[in-house]
């Protein structure tokens, strides 16, 4: 959007003019970007934590919610994220250029040719994707080809192949809305997105579906992220072109940035899919869901504040790129990265402290019980870890693109993904850690290769002449902001403690109730107890086996109370434990953000205050631009 320049002169019979709006500085315009981002991925990420209590809800931790895990939101959005992280920062830069130094005509001739190719590697990608989906459940996962999650991974990628074309095609829409700063239409639409999925599974269980339910849900979404984003795009869908020209120098220079990106970003999706997914699907049934739902509070609050941050700054990066105006880059990407480390430190130190009471208010519901919602809150607080090291990188990431410095971020991201996939290995593979311990340790070596890669992001800028995090002012800087960290950490466990003794943990009920137990003498075959209900049939069929062996003469040992026949917990009321956990969580909450706005003020940590003054500044620019009442 073109602002009005307060230089132009006014017409001579004109009325006087109301007082020109002073210019807005770029950190004005980009907190006015951000916020408009932010809003939609707020929409966004709840829904999505909406989403995952709705699959937990109605098939809890077991063979299908890990099954929709791999296929969805390993293979599916793995090759989505591929498309998303190379197309914007190659894509953006290109288009901007065109725009402003050639005309909107060109940019617009680029465009279409890139989409027209995207269309048809998508369309030949999901058609492999239905022919062939135990292919690729086979190549990509550990399930065993009998096992009940191998058959569930190949139905549910086969029927979910079609949304890959909405959910990809959407990536280039949205780096098109962004090149004209509409930052809240194509982030509108992962909300839409989300919700579209959680409705759908909804309906689809309404209407019998069963597990058919997630793939219903699944081509909702892919159709809803991309008919929102045609919808903002509507004034400017007749530039589009039925073009094949890949000899445009538009498109050419795209290629020139965006082929080692595409290196680099498919091999961090390698490493992703490996830790998260392939490593995991080695191990017990339920434990890569449940590694899926721990990493789902950092992607919210990651893509709630730092990426709006960083999608916001992009645009106006590539600006002072333009200019070559390293010194404002500098202070500005200090700025920020001061901004987003006084308010991340201190809130991955209480989610961490809160982890299982959060865990259980977000996911305890249906299936879901207390006892692995725990879990989840202590996988969550592995991953919560990175959250400072991931908002630095979102934004020295963009410093990298802007400047159209590609290949070094390639490398430095191909060697600390191999840093994490080593780590996954080692513990999983090698050692044969299993359960609770597996997934931990998958989870930190993920955290730790992070930091690792921000510190040396922002080490290669350093060296390059970029003045970034000065050092005497960023290490007084982070004295103060680990004490306030601290502070709010100590607040919130003494909290969380005190109402834990209050409030004690309701134990999950089992339902059925199990057998009565005894001590078993030496060479007994255990046996099931007489109850007033029907043992299950997977029951019956152990004990029978148990006996077989007996008779043969076979060497029985006893079963140990750890390893007798499971039961599982009662469905769940979500309200219930929603409003057993919400005081453990609320006041320990509270009383930490007290402390943290008090210790700001007096550890005069500025940033905190200088957000808010934004903030502020924007709401009075939009009632000022509120027409009057009549």
């Amino acid at each position: 959007m073109t602002e009005p320049n307060p230089g132009d002169a006014p017409d001579a019979d004109a009325a006087p003019p109301a007082p020109a709006a002073p210019q807005r500085s770029l950190g004005e315009r980009v907190v006015s970007a951000t916020i408009a981002i932010a809003v939609a991925h707020a929409m966004a990420k709840v829904l999505g934590l909406v989403q995952a209590r709705v699959i937990g809800h109605y098939y809890g931790f077991n063979e299908v919610n890990d099954a929709f895990s791999l296929a969805f939101n390993g293979l599916l959005w793995s090759l989505f994220l591929i498309g998303e992280e190379s197309l914007g920062p190659a894509f953006l830069p290109v288009f901007m250029r065109a725009k402003e130094k050639d005309s909107e005509e060109a940019a617009w001739r680029f465009t279409s040719v890139l989409l027209n190719l995207q269309a048809l590697l998508l369309v030949s990608i999901a058609g492999l994707l239905w022919v062939y989906p135990d292919v690729f459940v086979a190549w990509f996962s550990k399930f065993a080809q009998k096992e009940g999650r191998s058959d569930l991974a190949v139905h549910f990628l086969g029927n979910m192949a079609p949304a890959l074309l909405g959910l990809s095609l959407g990536s280039l829409t949205y780096m098109v809305l962004n090149g004209y700063k509409k930052f809240f239409w194509p982030a509108f639409a992962d909300a839409a997105l989300k919700g579209a999925l959680a409705f759908g599974i909804i309906a689809g269980q309404a209407l019998g579906l069963k597990e058919d339910a997630l793939v219903l849900g699944v081509l909702a979404a892919g159709a809803t992220k991309l008919a929102v984003h045609l919808w903002a795009l509507r004034d400017k869908l007749g530039r589009w072109k039925p073009s094949r020209a890949l000899d445009d120098p538009h498109f050419r220079a795209f290629l020139a940035l965006v082929a080692p990106l595409i290196v680099g970003i498919v091999f961090a999706k390698v490493r992703d899919y490996y830790n998260r997914y392939y490593v995991l699907s080695m191990i017990e049934e339920g434990w890569l869901s449940k590694n899926d739902f721990g990493g789902k509070l950092y992607s919210a609050v990651s893509w709630l504040i730092p990426y709006p941050i960083s999608i916001a700054l992009f645009p106006y990066l590539c600006e002072l790129v333009e200019r070559d105006d390293r010194d404002s880059m500098g202070g500005f990407l200090t700025r920020s990265g001061r901004m987003l480390l006084v308010v991340l430190l201190p809130m991955t130190a209480v989610i961490v402290v809160l982890s299982v009471p959060l865990a259980q208010v977000l996911f305890q519901s249906g299936k879901v019980g207390a006892a692995e919602a725990a879990e989840v809150g202590a996988i969550m607080s592995c991953y919560t870890i990175v959250l400072p090291a991931a908002a630095l990188e979102m934004i020295f990431m963009q410093a990298y693109f802007s400047s159209r410095r590609t290949v070094s971020v390639t490398i430095i991201g191909m060697f600390f993904s191999a840093f994490s996939m080593t780590v996954s290995y080692l513990g999983v593979v090698h050692y044969g850690l299993r359960g609770l311990e597996a997934v931990m340790v998958v989870a930190l070596g993920f955290t730790v290769s992070r930091w690792l890669k921000t510190f040396t992001l922002i080490g290669f800028l350093k060296i390059g002449g970029l003045r970034v995090f000065p050092a005497l002012p960023t290490l007084s800087f982070l004295a103060r902001a680990l004490v306030l960290t601290a502070a709010c950490a100590l607040v919130a466990h003494a909290g969380y403690a005190g109402m834990e003794r209050l409030l004690p943990a309701e134990p999950d009920k089992p339902q059925p109730p199990e057998p009565a137990k005894r001590e078993l003498k030496t060479g007994e075959v255990p046996r099931l107890e007489k109850t007033s209900f029907e043992p299950p049939a997977a029951a019956k069929t152990e004990a029978a086996e148990w006996e077989g062996k007996s008779e043969a003469g076979m060497r029985v040992e006893p079963k140990s109370e750890a390893s007798a026949p499971e039961t599982k917990p009662a469905r769940t009321s979500g309200l219930k434990a929603f409003l057993r956990a919400a005081p453990k969580l609320a006041l320990p909450g509270l009383a930490a953000l007290a402390v943290f706005v008090l210790g700001c003020k007096l550890l005069r940590l500025d940033e905190f205050f200088e957000m808010l003054g934004f903030a502020k500044e924007k709401l009075k620019r939009r009632r000022a631009k509120a027409p009057a009442p009549e």
